[in-house]
């Protein structure tokens, strides 16, 4: 299981949320890395680990 740490380390490593989607409870998180082209899909089950990656998002198209 992946946590909210973990998306905010592959964001530090360059990954970019490219889309995401949730199927009942279950939010799916797909990365992308335009530099090695690389890409990651993590699953959160948490409803306020998924809140704060939103934030985390939101405050990073602010700056």
């Amino acid at each position: 299981m992946t946590n909210f740490s973990t998306l905010k380390g592959l964001y530090e490593d360059g990954y970019r949320c490219i889309y995401y989607d949730q199927v009942n409870n279950s939010h799916t998180i797909y990365l992308k890395n335009f530099d090695s082209e690389d890409s990651q899909v993590v699953e959160l089950d948490d409803e306020n680990e998924f809140s704060q990656f939103q934030a985390y998002i939101d405050d990073l198209k602010m700056s």
